[in-house]
């Protein structure tokens, strides 16, 4: 079967002026659904599924990213209401920081080459003695347990147990939850040495993008 892939981001109206414009007009390529976490609207589907776990939870204030739960929200709703929408239609949904900027299309060729390099529920960047790099996350849609993962993350978030684990940002939960499976279900891209800046993205990627992290 020819895979058709499904690139998604996410943003606010602050961010897009700060940065997100930039992946706007660099990006090319694969189809892209952009999803607004506000009333902002250029090129966006409104992001939803945020929206009590934010109306709860918005009092949290803190400047360690660690326990900035709903700060990091965002992605894990937004690859959620994704794949309810559009899961169907795609083989594959390919997450991507809206901090990012393209330098070349990012193809069903390129995701071939350098995200799927194997059949698996979730090709993720892994990274050694440290949580994940969740700026590139690519999911086969029909894979038997993708969706039971997307809802399992989505349910620390719902059932605010997030608020027990001993971090609240959603590299952590990808990764908690994750390992409630066996490995053979995933594709870690990542390397086991600690790259310069652990900078992973352009350790691997950076011919092809820049993650600038905002």
């Amino acid at each position: 079967m020819n895979n058709k892939t499904l690139a998604i981001t996410s943003f606010n109206k602050n961010l897009y002026e700060s940065y997100a414009f930039r992946f706007i007009e660099s990006f090319d390529g694969i189809d892209l659904k952009v999803y607004s976490e506000d009333s902002f609207q250029v090129k966006t589907e409104k992001l939803y599924l945020h929206e009590e776990f934010v109306k709860r939870n918005s009092h949290i204030v803190t400047d360690d990213y660690k326990f900035d739960a709903v700060r990091f929200c965002f992605k894990p709703y937004t690859i959620a209401q994704a794949i309810n929408e559009f899961g169907a239609d795609y083989t594959r949904l390919l997450w991507l920081d809206a901090d990012t900027i393209f330098f070349k299309p990012i193809t069903e060729a390129w995701v071939d080459k350098n995200l799927h390099t194997k059949p698996a529920l979730l090709s993720y960047l892994g990274r050694p003695n440290w949580h994940s790099e969740t700026g590139v996350l690519l999911f086969e849609t029909n894979h038997k347990y993708t969706k039971e993962y997307i809802e399992r993350v989505i349910h620390y978030y719902d059932s605010d147990e997030i608020f027990k684990e001993k971090e609240w940002h959603d590299s952590y939960i990808w990764d908690l939850v994750r390992k409630q499976y066996p490995k053979k279900y995933f594709n870690n891209l990542g390397v086991s040495y600690r790259v310069p800046g652990g900078h992973i993205q352009a350790h691997l990627f950076g011919d092809s993008f820049d993650h600038t992290k905002g």
